[in-house]
């Protein structure tokens, strides 16, 4: 053991906005601008109203601001509902290297301590680049054998670490105060992942977890809590328990040097992100074959190990469920040629169209794909069979907003326009994302959660 723990706490409280190559600065800023839209744009969900409903009862001192509503709670409080609504629809980053979403994990504890706190926009922004790092490289760290044994889930995992770490630089915390906070975040770390088999609205919450037991870690270490060393590498730490392997080198190896944020993916599609590079693929058979639904006899898909226990539900019954089931999001894609938010509704699950066409879909476990997985990719291979006996295959290693093949920051701000101009009014949403793109410039990022409030909200509050 070489004390990576210690030195990731370094590492985060020494960071400074200059050490941060530009191009990760971009892509921290692309990384806000699409999880704000989320949040916006998932905000009136059935189970995010629920969440809202019961954070916001019990009160207390008005800290922090919930987007779109304009509820003043404390930082708990406000940062759960928002990390919830940023959680709430399958919709926000993912990280093929160290999975979990950390946008969501991430940015609204932190958003919520800068507007208490009147924090300048460049520090925000190097925090959230240095709470995004460590939490990477412990994702890093214990991939792909979490997905793979199913669990525990990693924002719920990894999450608090990450969390505690990103609000102990954005309160320019040493490194000895943080480490602790990494310490205490130990006794938040966990969580199942049988919502990937059984449904349920409860996994929207598994960021706020993360968020929520990281803002308490951090917390309790400022009052002098205590907790334990080597919290990660030790005998009984992170990565003794959960991983098949232990990899403490992953944790600082090219620190400074490989960043994680590189392999940030943006979801283009409103499912589960292992589904995604199966959705291009069909996407791409359909339209070179001009084959229709109707067409269809059979559709194989071919997933690395990770992979095909993740989305395998074939008769979901929420949309948690159809978010999880590989066979009716392409049914979706051949029925409806997109994945959005629109196509996930109770009235789609119940199609029988869409139920005839999942019905086709079959998975294959092809071992060959492992070795991508690993090493940062996504992959699938679609092989479609048509009602006149032609075959059709197609192999996509990484889909559209992987880390190879990008989305830009134009492709992030048409996913935020879709998401923010139905909660707050073409102008608001243009003027919001001028200052989410400027955000190292704000002074202080308290004027910030005033303008995720929506007009007709902001007015019921006076």
């Amino acid at each position: 053991m070489a004390d990576e723990t210690k030195t990731l706490a370094k590492y985060a409280a020494n960071l400074s906005y200059d050490d941060i190559p530009a191009a990760i600065r971009a892509r921290a800023m692309d990384l806000l601008v699409d999880q704000i839209g989320v949040q916006l744009g998932c905000s009136e969900l059935p189970w995010a109203q629920q969440v809202r409903a019961t954070y916001r009862r019990p009160g207390g001192i008005a800290e922090a601001t919930v987007v779109r509503y304009g509820d003043r709670l404390p930082i708990g409080a406000a940062a759960f509902i928002n990390s919830v609504f940023g959680h709430s629809f399958e919709y926000d980053d993912a990280n093929p290297l160290c999975h979990g979403h950390l946008g969501a994990e991430l940015i609204p504890p932190m958003m919520a301590i800068a507007e208490r706190d009147h924090i300048s926009g460049r520090d925000f922004l190097t925090a959230l680049v240095a709470g995004y790092e460590v939490r990477g490289r412990i994702g890093w760290a214990v991939s792909p054998d979490m997905i793979e044994l199913g669990g525990p889930q990693y924002s719920t995992t990894c999450g608090p670490f990450g969390v505690a770490v990103g609000i102990g630089r954005l309160l320019r915390a040493d490194a000895d105060l943080i480490t602790n906070a990494m310490g205490i975040a130990g006794t938040f770390s966990g969580g199942l992942m049988q919502y990937d088999h059984g449904g349920g609205s409860v996994k929207r919450l598994f960021t706020a977890v993360g968020g929520s037991g990281g803002i308490q870690a951090f917390h309790l270490a400022q009052a002098g809590m205590t907790g334990a060393e080597e919290i990660l590498e030790g005998v009984h730490g992170l990565l003794r328990i959960y991983p098949n392997e232990y990899r403490p080198d992953r944790l600082t190896v090219d620190l400074g040097r490989k960043w994680t944020m590189d392999y940030l993916l943006f979801k283009p599609y409103c499912c589960c992100a292992v589904i995604h590079p199966a959705i291009d693929a069909l996407l791409h058979i359909l339209t070179d074959s001009g084959l229709g639904a109707d067409d269809i006899e059979s559709i194989e898909v071919g997933y690395p190990a990770p992979s095909y226990d993740h989305a395998p539900i074939t008769s979901p019954k929420d949309l948690l469920g159809m978010q999880f089931s590989t066979s009716y999001s392409l049914a979706i894609t051949a029925l409806k040629r997109r994945n959005t938010p629109h196509e996930y509704t109770m009235e789609t699950l119940a199609d029988p169209h869409v139920k005839a066409v999942a019905a086709k879909v079959r998975l294959n476990l092809e071992h060959g794909l492992d070795k991508l997985f690993e090493t940062g990719h996504m992959p699938a291979r679609i092989t479609l069979r048509s009602k006149k006996g032609q075959v059709f295959e197609k192999l996509v290693e990484d889909a559209k907003g992987s880390p190879a093949s990008k989305f830009t920051s134009d492709d992030v701000d048409a996913k935020f326009n879709s998401q923010a101009v139905d909660a707050l009014g073409a102008e608001a949403t243009a003027r919001l994302l001028r200052t989410l793109r400027s955000i190292e410039d704000v002074s202080d990022m308290a004027i910030v959660p005033k303008m995720l409030v929506a007009a007709n909200q902001a007015k019921a509050n006076v």
